[in-house]
């Protein structure tokens, strides 16, 4: 059985180095955070996309991950540099796909403050590097995805039949401050800002604004990816598809329509049966993908947890287990005709 991983992260040091220096320079820098992805830059896998990587692969039975790129991604900068470092960025996944064919695959990494530039590294990217997707982080410096301002990248990834993996990002100071700080250590407050809860519903509100916006009916061709099934969002299709019914919104389908035709999911190291079950249940089984979010969860070579008994044992049809570790995959990103 052949296992596609297709939210696994990578980060250059060379590029996270200069990232660093222009947080710094503008004083938006949290200080635990810092720490975090210095202390997991230097002592992980998320740097290497070779040998140590390929090693961890083979022993735990993925066949191919896609890339995107990790924390202090270049292209959430409003620095001008932010576009020779997106590029600088793509040029190493690059190569790491050349040296191990059908073993890596990349999501482009683009300077979204410069559209113009975004759309040419996009370009760039899928016609000459060969990539499949694009991923972006979070808000992009208070901005959400549906910003006008993004459109002509949307716009770019229709065209060239791309998926968008949307992927959490830090949640702004403002909206930490005031829904996720109180009489808790800074600790708590950072995973109750981060992966416990928060920035899953920073996603969802990403990717429900997009729906909203109306960019889905615009670009029917546009597939958006969710991680973490969904970022929580199909356990409320009733109630949203309740509340906000196709008389008010204006759009062509309800809500839960376009999680179940354009929006993609995967479990993004989230191996709960339940969860998968109802979202599998849910959005289809067409929609669903596999994911480890490699390295976080699992990430230091000698802590490591095969996380394919969890899907091989689980209680769906073969032919759907197969549609979920590679060929909803292959389809959705064209693998096979890479091959």
């Amino acid at each position: 059985m052949r296992l596609i991983t297709l939210e696994e992260h990578y980060m250059s040091k060379k590029v996270n180095d200069q990232v660093e220096k222009i947080l710094l320079k503008n004083n938006s820098i949290n200080p635990t955070m810092f720490k975090f992805i210095n202390d997991f830059v230097n002592s992980s896998l998320i740097t290497d996309i070779g040998g140590k990587r390929i090693a961890y692969m083979d022993k735990v039975g993925v066949d191919t991950q896609i890339l995107g790129y990790g924390n202090n991604t270049p292209g959430n900068l409003a620095d001008e540099v932010a576009i020779e470092l997106c590029q600088q960025a793509n040029n190493e996944v690059y190569e790491a796909t050349q040296k191990y064919p059908g073993r890596f695959y990349g999501y482009a990494t683009l300077p979204l403050e410069f559209p113009d530039a975004a759309v040419a590294e996009l370009e760039r990217c899928v016609n000459e590097l060969g990539f499949v997707g694009v991923m972006v982080e979070g808000q992009v410096n208070n901005h959400f995805m549906d910003d006008p301002k993004f459109y002509p990248i949307l716009e770019k990834c229709a065209e060239l039949d791309v998926p968008l993996y949307v992927h959490p990002g830090i949640v702004s100071p403002d909206i930490q401050k005031l829904y996720y700080q109180g009489n808790w250590s800074p600790q708590v407050a950072n995973h109750f800002a981060g992966y416990a809860i928060g920035w899953h519903y920073d996603t969802g509100v990403n990717v429900m604004r997009m729906i909203l916006a109306g960019i889905l009916d615009k670009l029917p061709n546009l597939k958006i990816i969710a991680g973490h099934w969904g970022e929580g969002l199909p356990f409320y299709f009733d109630r949203i598809d309740l509340g906000l019914p196709t008389k008010l919104t204006g759009l062509k389908h309800k809500v839960s329509w376009y999680f179940q035709h354009q929006i993609y999911t995967d479990p993004s190291e989230m191996f709960f049966r339940n969860d998968m079950e109802f979202t599998v249940k849910t959005m289809g089984v067409n929609q669903v993908m596999w994911a480890q979010d490699f390295p976080y969860l699992n990430g230091t070579f000698d802590q490591i947890d095969d996380v394919r008994p969890f899907i091989i044992n689980s209680d769906l049809l073969p032919e759907d287990i197969e549609k979920i570790t590679h060929k909803n995959a292959e389809k959705l990103f064209h693998l096979d005709s890479k091959e």
